[in-house]
C-alpha cells in the first residue's frame, strides 16, 4: 500500500475526468464533503450572470431565463443518482422542510394509523420534524424510537402511519437496507420516507427498485449544489395525488400564472413545490446539469467502494496502533458517504488535521468522519491524508493547547 500503489489506482480511474470539472486546491484534502461538496468550475461564470441579469433583465429573467424551471431540471438531472425517473423528483427548499411535507402527506394518506416511526438517532433535525408534527395534527399522534434496522421491522404494526427513517446514520455511517424496510413497512400498510442526505452522489441509492414512497435529501453534499443550497423531494408515481400537500404555495399551484384564489394541486411531485424558487442558490446549482448527466451511477458507486475500502484498509494499518478504530460497518454494501473512526483526542485531531490540510468533521461524544466525494477525491488523497493523521496522532500535535476548542 504505498503512494505509487495509490497513484497506479487512480490512473486507471475511468471517472478520473469528473475532478476537471470542480474546482480542487491541490493543497487541501477535502474529506468533509458530507457537509458542503466541491464546487463545479462553471459556478463563477454562472453567478456573474445571475448579477448581470439582475441589473438588466430584471423581472424579464423569469420569462428569458430558466429560473422558474430550475427546481424541475437540478431534479431531473440528480434523479439518476437516487434511481428515479424524469420528472418524479424536483430540487426545492430545505431538507427540514421536504421532511415536513413528505411526513405531513403520508400521515394525511394513512390518516386513521397514529404512529410515526423512527431512528434514535436519528439526525436532529429530522426528529425536531416528527416531533413538530404532533403538535399540528389533530389526532394524538406518537413517535417511536428504534436503535436499529431489525428494532424498527419488529415495531411495524398496524397503528404506524410512517416510517421516516434517514439512509444512513451521519455520525456511524451505518446504511440500511432500504429494499428490506420498505417492503417490510408496506407489508404492514405503512409508508416509507427516506432522508438519503448521506447517501445521495456518493453510495447505491434505488428509489425504483426500493419500491420507497418518499425520498428527501440535502443537495449541497456529495450532489454539490452549494452552502445552503437547494434540497430534493421525491415521490413514488401515484402516490402525491392522493393528498392535499401540507403547505400549498402558488408554485404548487396547476396552474400558476393563473392567480388563482383557490389552490389546486399541481399532479404530481412539482405539488410540493411552494413559494418563489431561490434563483441566487439554483443559479449556483445550474453548473451541476452539464456534470450528473455525465456521470454513470454504478461506475460512481464502484468508486466510492475502491476508495472507502482503502481508507479503512489504510487506517487500520497505519493508525490502529496509535488507538484508532473504524466504527463504520465493514460491508461497503452498509456504509454511506462517510467513514467514522475514533481515536484519541477525537475532536482536538480534527483541529489539528485543518493545520496539515485535511478537512475534516467531528460529531460528539467522539466520531471523526472523513467524507468521501467519489467526484474528485483520488486513492492518492485517501494515502496523503492517512499519511497526516498518523503524523499528528504519532508526534501528539493534537494536544497542542490551540486544538483545545473543538468546533463542530
Amino acid at each position: 500500500m504505498t503512494r505509487d500503489h495509490a497513484l497506479a489506482l487512480d490512473k486507471a480511474d475511468k471517472l478520473a475526468f469528473l475532478r476537471d470539472f470542480f474546482e480542487v486546491p491541490e493543497d487541501l484534502i477535502h474529506l468533509d464533503a458530507n457537509s458542503v461538496g466541491p464546487m463545479p468550475k462553471g459556478t463563477r461564470e454562472t453567478a456573474k450572470g445571475l448579477l448581470d441579469d439582475w441589473v438588466t433583465l430584471r423581472r424579464r429573467g423569469w420569462a428569458e431565463r430558466q429560473w422558474l424551471d430550475m427546481p424541475s431540471l437540478l431534479g431531473d438531472a440528480i434523479a439518476p443518482m437516487i434511481g428515479a425517473g424524469k420528472g418524479e423528483v424536483v430540487m426545492c427548499d430545505s431538507t427540514t422542510l421536504n421532511q415536513f411535507k413528505a411526513v405531513a402527506h403520508a400521515l394525511s394518506i394513512n390518516a386513521n394509523r397514529n404512529t410515526i416511526l423512527t431512528q434514535s438517532g436519528n439526525f436532529p433535525t429530522d426528529l425536531h420534524v416528527l416531533e413538530g408534527l404532533k403538535h399540528v395534527f389533530s389526532r394524538d399522534l406518537r413517535v417511536i424510537f428504534c436503535a436499529s434496522e431489525d428494532e424498527a421491522i419488529a415495531a411495524l404494526n398496524e397503528d404506524t402511519a410512517v416510517a421516516a427513517v434517514s439512509h444512513v446514520d451521519y455520525r456511524s455511517g451505518e446504511r440500511w437496507d432500504m429494499a428490506r424496510v420498505t417492503k417490510a413497512a408496506h407489508d404492514q400498510g405503512v409508508l416509507t420516507v427516506w432522508d438519503v442526505s448521506h447517501s445521495a452522489g456518493a453510495v447505491s441509492v434505488d428509489v425504483r427498485a426500493a419500491d420507497a414512497d418518499f425520498v428527501i435529501g440535502c443537495g449541497y453534499k456529495y450532489l454539490c449544489s452549494g452552502p445552503g443550497g437547494p434540497a430534493f423531494i421525491y415521490a413514488k408515481p401515484g402516490l402525491a395525488d392522493r393528498a392535499h400537500p401540507a403547505i400549498a404555495g402558488w408554485m404548487g399551484h396547476a396552474d400558476v400564472f393563473a392567480f388563482a384564489g383557490k389552490y389546486e394541486p399541481h399532479p404530481g411531485v412539482k405539488r410540493f413545490l411552494t413559494g418563489t424558487p431561490p434563483v441566487g442558490a439554483n443559479e449556483l446549482a445550474k453548473p451541476l446539469l452539464d456534470i450528473w448527466p455525465k456521470v454513470d451511477p454504478q461506475a460512481l458507486w464502484a468508486k466510492h467502494k475502491s476508495l472507502t475500502d482503502y481508507l479503512i484498509a489504510r487506517l487500520r494499518t497505519e493508525c490502529g496502533p496509535l488507538g484508532v478504530t473504524v466504527t463504520s460497518p465493514e460491508d461497503h454494501a452498509r456504509r454511506g458517504g462517510n467513514v467514522s473512526f475514533s481515536s484519541p483526542g477525537a475532536g482536538s485531531v480534527v483541529e489539528a488535521l485543518l493545520d496539515q490540510g485535511v478537512v475534516s468533521s467531528f460529531r460528539k461524544p467522539g466520531a471523526i468522519r472523513f467524507g468521501v466525494s467519489p467526484l474528485v477525491i483520488r486513492h492518492v488523497d485517501i494515502y496523503d491524508a492517512v499519511q497526516r493523521l498518523k503524523h499528528v496522532l504519532k508526534a501528539e500535535i493534537w494536544k497542542q493547547p490551540k486544538y483545545a476548542k473543538v468546533a463542530v
